[in-house]
């Protein structure tokens, strides 16, 4: 499973910097072959662009940077589902300006209480890679949700139905699939169950 969010997001930390920024000028080159975006009032940074615009869009809102993280958080989970969100983990850093302070949320997935010291050893007792990495006891406890909401609920200043209500509607209504999501398919362990391409392939369409 995937580091969820925060590689996927740098909003918590972004704002803070701005409040040095003020009047330093914008490192931009026109003759370099990429040129950087910029903004003067917040950045939402993740893997996926429509969340993070839904990221921005709460910033817009009033939102702080955690309220925007835990809305692009949620909304990665729909628009780019293998990276792990709802069923992995991750870490946040988030900044306190009012007392400069920066603290650091650990929300990874966690071994079952049935975990055993010798499940991935083979009969012969030597490792079994496959086991650690392809098996269902590899599987860990899931800690997004639960470290999103507690992010959310400490730091941040909107209703947890509010910063989840973009990611429903993108649920909701669909989305045009971008290449990332799209290469699930093309993935060797990749194994749909019956139902499964009637739900979200069916009228897929290749770019």
């Amino acid at each position: 499973m995937g580091v969820l969010i925060l590689r996927l997001i740098l909003v918590a930390m972004l704002l803070p910097a701005m409040l040095y920024a003020d009047d330093a000028p914008v490192i931009f080159e026109y003759d370099d072959r990429f040129h950087p975006v910029y903004s003067d009032s917040g950045m939402v940074v993740s893997q996926e662009y429509l969340a993070s615009q839904v990221g921005a869009d709460i910033l817009k809102r009033g939102g702080n940077a955690v309220d925007a993280a835990v809305a692009t958080g949620f909304a990665l989970a729909v628009t780019l589902p293998q990276a792990g969100n709802l069923g992995g983990g991750g870490f946040m850093m988030v900044y306190l300006a009012e007392k400069d302070k920066t603290l650091a949320i650990d929300y990874r997935e966690m071994a079952p209480a049935a975990a055993r010291q010798d499940q991935f050893l083979d009969h012969n007792g030597e490792v079994d890679k496959s086991l650690s990495r392809f098996s269902h006891q590899a599987a860990g406890v899931p800690g997004t949700v639960a470290g999103l909401v507690h992010a959310l609920e400490r730091y941040g200043t909107m209703s947890l139905s509010k910063v989840m209500a973009p990611a429903i509607a993108l649920a909701r209504k669909g989305f045009v699939v971008n290449w990332l999501l799209h290469s699930i398919r093309l993935h060797p362990g990749y194994s749909p169950t019956r139902h499964l391409p009637a739900i979200f392939f069916a009228q897929m369409v290749s770019p």
